[in-house]
């Protein structure tokens, strides 16, 4: 192949990626996702959920949206200003405080987060006079640099240029030159990224697992060499026009090919359990990668309602006595998003009843005291006795 041609085909690859990239950022939240937690001064939480978007992304099963065992769930559709439909879906509960929801739906997977987490929780502290309320919640980021891999360690560092929005001040030979470098850089990466995922395959199936005959490390070893081998030819037999640099997905051409190496290797006498793990976790993983990817265009609303005035907070604003935090999916990329306030609530009643009787108790011990200095009092003068 002529590499100018090659060259051409991938600058148009690369301008396909830019203005897929432009297309999101203009058209951020997919899904808009919003939470309402509100409070009583119990503790109790009348919680709603609602979300907003296209449907195919609400009602994908993967997602892990409010299962109608324990929300009442309510679903329409709008039409917003340009005339386009969209759909709704409501979710509603109250909660008590210590069991307010970690996720949505029943979908859980006690090894791994593969779907989003947002436990929360609230810390009522009554005094006689007040009650103070704490909320603590958290989004938990997705890790996916540790989970997949730093892919700036396989592009050159001067190719951050192409996405610091500074690159309008590149030649058109030198962004070539540089968009070459990006491309070739994170098909390395992607080829690791893979390997990665097996390793995670194998170590969460033993551990998951445990074998009744051990399996020798040789035989881990041999597994591992040749799903590495698998890759990188695979990777290897990608040529410039096949390169799909929007979606570097994988799964389903490798993942065939390396199940039947890992049941070749790995497989005991008679544990044939053992293969049947090795697929459900790789799927499993391989569903954590999508729902992580999914949240890229998605935003996050939540809302909290705390009874009394609140004193301290972390909140982006303050929307009438309200709390409201707003984040975007691409902010869970990697790190956790922590929320927290605090609130006193004082009972006017109480303080009232409190000054009361404090007020009567001063009284009565003044009167009382002055009554007893009379009676003390000293005798009166001796009579005149001339």
């Amino acid at each position: 192949m002529d590499d100018g041609m090659a060259s051409g085909r991938l600058q148009r690859s690369l301008t396909i990626i830019t203005t897929v990239c432009l297309i999101l950022l203009l058209n951020q939240g997919c899904i808009e996702h919003h939470y309402l937690y509100k409070f009583n001064l119990d503790g109790f939480c009348d919680f709603e959920y609602l979300a907003k978007g296209d449907s195919a992304d609400i009602y994908d099963p993967s997602g892990s949206y409010p299962d109608e065992l324990f929300f009442q769930v309510k679903t329409w559709t709008e039409l917003d200003s340009a005339g386009q439909e969209f759909f709704l879906l409501e979710a509603k509960r109250r909660f008590s405080p210590d069991s307010l929801p970690e996720n949505l739906g029943l979908k859980e997977v006690p090894w791994t987060e593969v779907y989003l987490q947002h436990p929360t929780r609230l810390v009522r502290i009554p005094l006689f006079f007040l009650n103070v309320y704490k909320f603590e919640g958290v989004f938990l980021g997705r890790n996916r640099t540790a989970i997949e891999g730093d892919r700036w360690l396989f592009i050159p560092a001067e190719c951050q240029v192409l996405e610091s929005g500074e690159d309008s001040l590149l030649s058109e030979a030198e962004r070539a030159v540089l968009e070459e470098k990006y491309a070739a850089g994170l098909l390395i990466w992607n080829t690791e990224r893979y390997k990665l995922r097996f390793r995670e395959i194998i170590r969460k199936t033993l551990d998951l697992h445990p074998v009744a005959i051990a399996i020798p490390e040789e035989w881990v070893d041999s597994a591992l060499a040749q799903v590495d081998s698998l890759i990188d030819n695979y990777a290897s037999s990608l040529t410039v026009e096949d390169l799909d640099l929007i979606n570097l997905e994988w799964w389903e051409d490798i993942s065939p090919q390396a199940n039947l190496i890992l049941k070749e290797n790995l497989s005991t006498l008679g544990d044939s359990v053992l293969l049947v793990e090795l697929q459900n976790v790789g799927d499993l993983l391989e569903l954590r990668h999508q729902v992580s990817e999914d949240l890229g265009d998605e935003s996050f609303e939540v809302r909290v309602d705390l009874p009394g005035r609140v004193v301290q907070s972390s909140a982006t604003t303050l929307d009438v006595g309200v709390l409201v935090w707003k984040f975007t999916g691409g902010d869970l990329a990697e790190d956790d998003f922590p929320m927290q306030a605090l609130s006193i609530y004082i009972f006017p009643a109480r303080v009232l009843g409190a000054l009361v009787l404090i007020l009567a108790l001063y009284l009565g011990v003044k009167f009382k005291g002055g009554g007893n200095r009379k009676e003390t009092a000293g005798p009166p003068p001796p009579p005149n006795t001339r």
